[in-house]
């Protein structure tokens, strides 16, 4: 008797500092902290009162970072979200890395069903590549109407994304969407009517479902598109607020017409035939892949861009014929980034033709090639692009403002260094300062090279740094 009253006494003496008198905000806390939602559920057997609170999280976070199976790591999302009992969650985030076997339709269905329900702020779903199969099934968008921002990766082989046919996403500002088959009028339903407050859209290795002569964006609201879609060839955009934009895999772009009341009169404000339409500025413009056909439409709407960056495939022949015809003209922009895929020697007249174009430009970005057939190692065929009248001339290049060259991707190999020494040949580049950011795969770059490139430039003493990817960030080379 003795003995249970002084285990009795020591109970309520014991201190009141005990991890189970903790605020719930504190130990929200604490379990964020703790980056997944399974690791914050195993802290329930540090006390009776933490059993429950990991349900009550305002974010949850599931991520497979191999430590799990593929069975328990599913169970372990399926449970999370059957126990969470708040009604509203700020964001869910489902990333999976390592599992090996194809995730169940109906499984991600009911991840997404849930969040339709619970998640007021954002929706990451990332699912591991799978090719498709025979059996491939639809997947199903559900309407969230209280997500701010969906991003979705979906390259798991679903045959089609089904995205919701009425109703509206009241909140969402961004939609992210990569690697998913998409019907080409569901894109335009709930890009021109469902999402009234839309800013960010971000379609990448999406294909739509059958073949589309064009695709239609409207929205009054969107600032910022990223435009990577298969299985069409055309987009219409009237976009009136974008800021931002970069297309990819197209041949056509049209850019719907302003309002009469935008427009800028010439002669006579009365005749809408002596009506043009005022130029625009972009912040950010991007043309990538074989999509240099757009260019003049935009270069034509477009006339000032902060920042212009050109990742075009270019090939010999008559493509290369097209390729300058599409890029005759740039518009005005203050950083021009270039990044060329080329065939033969086509690589080197086609840099030179582009730093001819541009006009106030303070800062060029050069991503030099991996591998390129360069002359010395091929001989040249009939019609070479390196054999056209003053293709290789740097005379022509007039960058008068320019201030700064970054030159990235720089391993010492003999063609980039072959390139380097071309661009140093030109005065208004070699009078500038030129920064070359050794390539992260390269850990060593041999002095010599350094030094022979400095001795390439056309003035005594140029201002030529040299870095190397460390700890994180860029560091000076020595």
């Amino acid at each position: 008797m003795e003995q249970d009253g002084s285990r009795r006494r020591r109970r309520r003496l014991w201190p009141t500092y005990r991890i189970s008198d903790l605020p719930d905000d504190v130990l929200h806390r604490i379990l964020l902290r703790l980056g997944c939602a399974p690791a914050a559920a195993r802290t329930s057997v540090l006390s009776w009162r933490w059993r429950r609170v990991w349900a009550r999280l305002p974010g949850l976070v599931f991520r497979d970072y191999g430590q799990l199976r593929n069975r328990a790591f599913l169970s372990s999302v399926d449970g999370g979200l059957a126990r969470y009992s708040s009604p509203t969650l700020r964001g869910l985030y489902i990333s999976m890395f390592h599992v090996a076997s194809r995730v169940p339709t109906a499984r991600v269905a009911g991840w997404l069903r849930f969040a339709a329900v619970h998640v007021a702020g954002d929706l990451c779903l990332c699912l591991p590549w799978r090719p498709a199969g025979g059996d491939a099934e639809e997947l199903g968008l559900p309407l969230c109407v209280g997500a701010r921002t969906i991003q979705l990766s979906l390259g798991h082989g679903f045959r089609q994304l089904r995205l919701p046919r009425s109703g509206a996403f009241a909140s969402l500002t961004l939609m992210a969407i990569r690697d998913a088959r998409i019907d080409a009028r569901d894109l335009e339903r709930v890009v021109c009517w469902q999402c009234p407050f839309l800013l960010e859209l971000h379609l990448v290795a999406v294909s739509l479902v059958a073949v589309s002569d064009e695709i239609i964006l409207r929205s009054t609201s969107l600032r910022r598109l990223n435009f990577d879609v298969g299985n069409t060839s055309r987009l219409v955009l009237d976009t009136p607020s974008i800021e931002e934009l970069s297309v990819s895999k197209l041949a056509k772009v049209s850019v719907a017409a302003l309002n009469p009341a935008e427009t800028v009169p010439l002669r006579d404000a009365d005749d809408p035939r002596r009506r043009r339409l005022p130029a625009r500025h972009l912040r950010w413009l991007a043309v990538k892949g074989r999509s240099h056909q757009v260019m003049p439409v935009l270069m034509r709407h477009f006339d000032t861009v902060d920042q212009l960056e050109l990742d075009l495939a270019v090939s010999s022949g008559e493509e290369y014929k097209s390729f300058l015809r599409a890029t005759n003209k740039l518009a005005k922009c203050d950083v021009l980034v270039v990044k060329l895929t080329t065939e033969w020697h086509a690589y080197e007249p086609s840099l030179l033709y582009l730093l001819r174009k541009p006009v106030g430009t303070r800062k060029v970005v050069v991503h030099l090639p991996w591998t390129t057939e360069c002359s010395d190692c091929s001989p040249c065929l009939p019609g070479c692009t390196c054999g056209r009248k003053g293709s290789l001339n740097t005379d022509y290049i007039k960058l008068e403002s320019l201030e700064v060259v970054e030159i990235n991707d720089f391993t010492g190999e003999d063609h980039q260094v072959k390139i380097l020494k071309l661009l140093l040949s030109c005065k208004s580049i070699s009078a500038s300062r030129i920064v070359v950011n050794i390539s992260r795969l390269v850990r060593s770059l041999g002095e010599a090279t350094c030094q022979r490139i400095r001795d390439e430039a056309h003035h005594p003493g140029p201002d030529i740094r040299f870095n190397v990817w460390l700890n994180g960030r860029w560091e000076p080379y020595a």
